[in-house]
């Protein structure tokens, strides 16, 4: 059974984790795909933009080139005489024309300047609606020929731009201006990276002009359009295929190799279990035989190992100390029933005690004794505050409280003790841990006060001040020393206590209960600081500031 159970494991292991790596291969796959469909998706979009723009730019610098040719009318004029001499008529004109010589009327000359200016252009055609021959030249031949009209044909990158006589207002021809596509290659090749994104370039005239990339690959893609200011129009696509088989690539590295893991494991897994099940089987059998009846009997350790020689050890451990434990239970839940008994005759005792002061000052009162009277009374509240069990209260009741407490010790001196409490309007009900003032102001009557003196005064004040609430408990008794003020910072710094400062915190545990009462109630609101003199008192400022 035992092995059954274990190969079981092992099986549901296998195929939990073949799931596992399967559907995290998918997500994978999924996501990498997603992330590579975004990327060719944004690039292609840059790539369509960047194209735009660099066809918009070149279009209008074939533009500016072209009109340069007729920007006036001693050139037009050189255009029109190239058309209508011969050569030989058209050089002897340029030598006998009476323009100035600042103004460039050779045809031949222009061209070749626009040449020599702009390295992006291939060809140069000029074609007049009044002529049947066309002007064709190229970077590599820029004087030029004339080829019939009819036999003329621009070439795939040539921006046609149509050209005016100013003079006359009237459109005299066009002239193509051809743009080295390695230009737009460059572009290309800079902006979409290792993707091999297809690019195609249309005329405002419906002609493709330029055409990057297989387009069978593309056919299926879908093809993102871009239209220029000068309604060119640019289309790129990548290959549905690339993104297909990119994918089926990464997920099929992804669960082969995870497939190999799983069989690696589960063969480690198994060899290992195969040591790890004669134990377990061990410590089944004698914890059923001593479910049964034999409760002498006990784990064998010697053939344990690792973790479960800790199971067996605590195991006999536990066994051992069974009936010693199940003794123990009867004799705490007796000392259970004693513990109840005297906790209700704690409640008893106080009510007696409460309601034997009352009747002391009743009887007090009606022997005309009222500050004896009052005396009781101020002691019976006292101490029935005292050991309530309430953890909070408001600053009123625990003003109240230090009130009668520095009452009842000014009792016993009458004459050399004074004291005093103020506490803005608003502050009542502002709530905080009991007994937070009242161990300071014992601490002016237990160790500050000079009763030798007759001006021993104790004053303790709630204000508001800039959206905080200060208390501040001020004497004029004996004060600290410096060493002692130091140390007693330090404590109130610092919540870890070496044993100096251990010896310390006993001789000043009002203190520190009090810190360490309001920083956990408060939290960062809350902040305390401690002046004193040595025979100049004690000067306690604590600072709540409001939520």
């Amino acid at each position: 059974m035992k092995k059954f159970w274990l190969h079981s494991l092992l099986k549901s292991y296998a195929i939990i984790m073949v799931v596992i790596i399967g559907c995290l291969g998918l997500i994978l796959s999924y996501a990498e795909w997603q992330g590579k469909n975004q990327e060719a998706e944004r690039i292609s979009q840059r790539a369509a933009s960047r194209l735009a723009d660099e066809v918009d730019y070149y279009n209008r610098r074939s533009n500016q080139l072209a009109q340069s040719l007729v920007e006036n009318q001693a050139k037009l004029e050189g255009v029109y005489k190239y058309f209508a001499l011969s050569p030989a008529d058209y050089a002897s004109w340029r030598l006998s024309d009476s323009v100035p010589d600042y103004v460039q009327v050779s045809l031949h000359q222009n061209i070749n300047d626009i040449y020599v200016e702009n390295d992006f252009i291939k060809g140069i055609d000029i074609a007049l609606n009044d002529y049947k021959t066309v002007f064709v030249s190229t970077r590599d031949a820029r004087g030029g020929k004339q080829l019939p009209a009819e036999d003329y044909k621009p070439a795939a990158t040539a921006f046609p731009v149509a050209v005016y006589d100013k003079t006359a207002d009237q459109n005299i021809g066009t002239v193509y201006v051809t743009v080295d596509e390695a230009i737009f290659a460059n572009v290309l090749d800079n902006v979409r990276g290792k993707l091999p994104l297809a690019v195609r370039l249309w005329s405002p005239y419906g002609k493709e002009m330029l055409h990057f990339g297989d387009g069978q690959s593309v056919r299926e893609a879908r093809w993102i359009r871009k239209e220029t200011v000068y309604n060119y129009v640019i289309q790129v696509a990548l290959p549905a295929s690339y993104l297909m088989d990119s994918a089926i690539s990464s997920t099929s590295l992804i669960i082969i190799s995870g497939l190999i893991l799983v069989l690696l494991l589960y063969l480690i897994l198994q060899r290992i279990f195969l040591n790890y099940q004669r134990q377990v089987a061990d410590i089944v059998e004698t914890i059923q035989a001593i479910a049964q009846g034999e409760n002498e009997k006990r784990i064998a350790t010697a053939t344990k190992e690792q973790e479960l020689l800790l199971i067996a050890a605590n195991t006999n451990t536990m066994l051992d100390s069974l009936d010693k434990n199940i003794r123990d239970i009867y004799r705490l839940e007796l000392s259970q029933k004693d513990a109840n008994m005297r906790a209700l005759q704690a409640q008893i005792n106080p009510h007696f005690m409460y309601n034997t002061l009352e009747f002391i000052r009743m009887y007090a009162v009606m022997q005309s004794q009222e500050e004896l009277a009052d005396i009781i009374y101020e002691f019976s509240s006292l101490l029935r505050n005292n050991i309530s069990d309430e953890m909070q209260t408001t600053l009123e009741k625990e003003l109240e409280f230090c009130r009668k407490y520095s009452y009842l010790c000014m009792v016993r001196h009458p004459k050399s003790v004074a004291y005093g409490f103020k506490m803005d309007q608003g502050l009542e009900g502002l709530q905080l841990p009991k007994f937070s003032l009242q161990p300071l102001v014992e601490n002016y009557f237990a160790h500050g006060i000079d009763y030798r003196r007759q001006d021993n005064v104790i004053s303790v004040k709630a204000l508001k001040k800039d959206g905080a609430v200060q208390l501040l408990i001020e004497d004029n008794g004996r004060g600290m020393t410096a060493e002692k003020l130091a140390q007693i910072r330090q404590m109130l710094a610092s919540r870890q206590q070496d044993d100096s400062e251990k010896r310390e915190s006993r001789k000043s545990i009002g203190i520190i209960n009090v810190h360490e009462r309001l920083l956990l109630f408060f939290g960062d609101r809350y902040h305390i600081q401690i002046e004193s003199q040595e025979n100049q008192g004690v000067r306690y400022r604590i600072e709540i500031q409001d939520e």
